[in-house]
């Protein structure tokens, strides 16, 4: 590596970043995307499954960079313009010179790119769960449930989303390999100093012995 740095160090530096924002991106995205996928299913056809259906269908359609792009277009320059002073930080996870620890300041830092995140982790498990429980709507164990006697809600709680849940959570590990590899656009449009700003700085600079951590850590 040019000047004999150790890699380590810049690389658990990376991995904590992108794990911190991707982690409270996911949870987010699981939260209210299954929720909005229940939402949607109780009622298919309805008005508020097509809202919630289109809705996510636009989040998952619109490139992350353009979200963010729009986000710090809004907060930071006409926020700027309108009341003096940005609302929320477009880059990094501190301002330039900080030193320490500061949990708040970096929050304030992390809300635009997990915004960013979340809509296409919640655009995705909405789709997901809805579908999902749509398939097993009409399966024989549920008719045998609702024969019973047994409440609808109960149905949908204790028998339904068990099954749908199992596609939703395949999908939910598989996002872990993508938060481990780092959200490269998100982190580049932010200056977010995550996995995805690691890689790209690492192939730039053209320190390939930096690239083969990276590449071990995202591939097991």
């Amino acid at each position: 590596i040019k000047g004999h740095k150790k890699v380590w160090p810049d690389l658990l530096h990376a991995l904590a970043n992108s794990l911190r924002l991707g982690l409270v991106a996911s949870t987010i995205g699981i939260v209210v995307g299954n929720t909005l996928g229940v939402i949607a299913a109780r009622r298919p056809g309805r008005l508020r499954d097509s809202t919630i259906n289109s809705v996510a269908l636009v989040g998952i359609s619109v490139p992350p960079y353009v979200t963010g792009f729009l986000l710090q277009l809004v907060f930071a320059i006409y926020w700027a313009k309108w009341f003096g002073h940005t609302l929320f930080p477009t880059s990094g996870i501190y301002p330039p010179g900080h030193k320490g620890t500061d949990f708040i300041l970096m929050a304030k830092h992390m809300v635009l790119p997990v915004i960013v995140v979340s809509i296409q982790s919640i655009s995705l498990y909405a789709r997901y769960m809805r579908a999902s429980l749509l398939d097993v709507a009409n399966a024989d164990f549920l008719r045998t449930a609702r024969a019973k006697g047994i409440s609808e809600r109960r149905v949908l709680v204790r028998h339904a989303l068990r099954n749908a849940l199992i596609p939703v959570t395949t999908l939910a590990f598989l996002e872990i390999g993508g938060v481990v590899a780092g959200l490269i656009i998100t982190e580049f449009v932010f200056s977010y100093p995550g996995m995805g700003a690691y890689f790209l700085k690492a192939y730039d600079d053209g320190e390939f012995p930096k690239l083969l951590p990276w590449m071990v850590i995202i591939m097991t």
